[in-house]
């Protein structure tokens, strides 16, 4: 397996994990929002850089086809 896919697996597998986490899956607000809510809302969008710098690594190894 290539290193370089790796880096979107991070975003992927904490939002997979997400409902058996005890921390975001109890009652609560964080930043006035469900705490499931912002959990979910901040690693959507950390998945578009985790994205790109797994096409950066792509491109730089040559692997672009």
């Amino acid at each position: 397996m290539k290193s370089y896919y790796l880096v979107p697996l991070i975003p992927a597998l904490a939002l997979a994990i997400m409902p058996f986490l005890p921390f975001v899956n109890t009652t609560g607000l964080w930043f006035g929002l469900p705490k499931m809510m912002v959990w979910g809302g901040v690693w959507c969008v950390l998945c578009t850089p985790a994205l790109l710098i797994t096409e950066r690594m792509m491109a730089k190894r040559g692997d672009d086809e």
